[in-house]
């Protein structure tokens, strides 16, 4: 495993990752402390050293379920969960922020966590963006999120702060150039990485503006999200009858899994199939301190932690994942 700084915060973190949100849904799902314990414990024996949970990754179970596990086993690891403010929005953003991340660390059984971030999409204020979302100035201005977040530190309940960078792209862009946040998880994969390439023309998905390259130039550390687009990227992607809610506008699940069809041919690429190539991809980018792999076993944590030090994709390659860009994967 291969260790990354985290930005301007000076913490080493792994090049990958341990999440635990739904993808995989080890910690939401799955109420067998004995398989938590077993993933946890052959993540930690490849050299994982971050932890990523959130209180919105089932309703708190993820939170306590990690938590459990690791007071068990007793790692030195970074770790980082996250606030969802969400459509009942609080009159006192500040406090509601504050009692957030304080039951937040009672479920971890943690005095404190390295890294709070904001998981609320991002978006101006009376926008008609398709999902609730929190504007720039309730989480910069008066009384916002990040003012919590502040008298968080000062009480050592948390050293760090960031947030999810999904929302309407200017307003990420906008928190990004507040200069209030250490750390931003960018969305990024195969089919759109555009949060480090230019759009190409009449591209079809959200243009994320080269966030990742802001945010690098402000010093931010990073974590890379949606690597394998929500499981799209992986060799046998879920499908059912409801579509899973859309990300970002034109990231629709099943019509990534069409998209994701036509890359069918990277698998000559380094010999590994489709998920591995995508965190292959992500971790070309010097930009990403870390990226997040939900991992429901054994053998996910070991296929994943072997991306770690891997061959990035070929020049040619790249040149032909351009084209497809460009047509946008006609």
């Amino acid at each position: 495993m291969l260790y990354r700084t985290l930005g301007n915060t000076g913490l080493r973190v792994s090049e990958i990752a341990f999440g635990c949100g739904a993808v995989g849904g080890l910690m939401t799902d799955n109420d067998r402390p004995d398989e938590h314990l077993e993933v946890i414990r052959r993540a930690l024996e490849l050299g994982l050293t971050h932890f990523d949970t959130a209180y919105s990754y089932g309703e708190g179970k993820s939170e306590a379920n990690l938590g459990r596990a690791l007071e068990e086993l007793g790692p030195e690891i970074t770790l980082s969960t996250k606030v969802r403010i969400g459509p009942e929005r609080p009159a006192d953003l500040k406090a509601a922020t504050i009692d957030s991340v304080e039951r937040s660390l009672d479920r971890l059984r943690r005095d404190s966590v390295d890294i709070i971030q904001l998981h609320d999409h991002i978006a101006p204020a009376g926008s008609d963006w398709p999902h609730f979302s929190l504007s720039p100035s309730e989480v910069i201005g008066p009384g916002g999120v990040v003012e919590g977040f502040e008298e968080l530190k000062n009480r050592g309940r948390v050293r760090f702060f960031g947030f999810t960078g999904l929302g309407q792209s200017d307003s990420l862009h906008e928190l990004v150039e507040s200069g209030r946040f250490h750390t931003v998880q960018v969305y990024y994969n195969l089919l759109n990485a555009t949060a480090a390439f230019s759009t190409p023309e009449d591209f079809q998905v959200q243009d994320f503006g080269q966030l990742l390259n802001k945010a690098a130039e402000r010093g931010m550390g990073m974590f890379g999200i949606r690597v394998l687009a929500r499981g799209a990227l992986t060799p046998s992607p879920r499908k059912g009858e409801k579509e899973p809610r859309a990300l970002s506008p034109g990231s629709g699940y099943f019509r990534d899994i069409e998209r994701a069809r036509k890359l069918d041919w990277l698998a000559g690429e380094g010999g590994g199939p489709i998920n591995q190539t995508a965190f292959r991809f992500a971790l070309m980018r010097p930009e990403f301190s870390t990226v997040l792999a939900g991992c429901a076993s054994v053998r996910e944590v070991d296929e994943t932690a072997a991306c770690s030090g891997a061959a990035g994709l070929t020049d040619e390659a790249l040149a032909r994942l351009k084209a497809l860009w460009k047509s946008d994967f006609a």
